[in-house]
């Protein structure tokens, strides 16, 4: 019954990631400690948030469309298991913020493999 609004805050905390496109050398120091030195760095960086963020936007559409709810939320749980995975198998995994957004992460796609297996 509340699987609308779960999508619509996982979704738009997911497409928060658009500040990192706005602002990827700043934005990245302040998450992950550190940031992009060269004009490469920062394309990288731009191109990954903008990736996450057209996730977020997409769970926020499917919160709304039944008909693209289970492709969406699969695409989710990968994109968000292998930064969960990622996170954790780096020196990442010692940054408070960063294992914050991996847990926040890892709990958002429990919830999306709850309600593809509907529960």
């Amino acid at each position: 019954a509340h699987v609308e609004w779960i999508l619509l805050i996982t979704g738009l905390a997911t497409a928060g990631a658009l500040v990192l496109v706005v602002a990827p050398v700043r934005m990245m120091k302040v998450f992950f400690g550190q940031s992009p030195a060269d004009s490469l760095g920062i394309s990288i960086a731009r191109h990954w948030a903008l990736l996450i963020f057209l996730v977020g936007a997409l769970i926020v559409y499917a919160a709304c469309n039944r008909e693209i709810r289970g492709p969406t939320l699969i695409v989710a749980v990968v994109e968000k298991a292998a930064f969960v995975v990622g996170v954790l198998i780096s020196p990442l995994r010692r940054r408070p913020a960063v294992m914050v957004m991996a847990l926040a992460d890892a709990g958002m796609a429990a919830l999306y493999l709850m309600i593809l297996a509907g529960l």
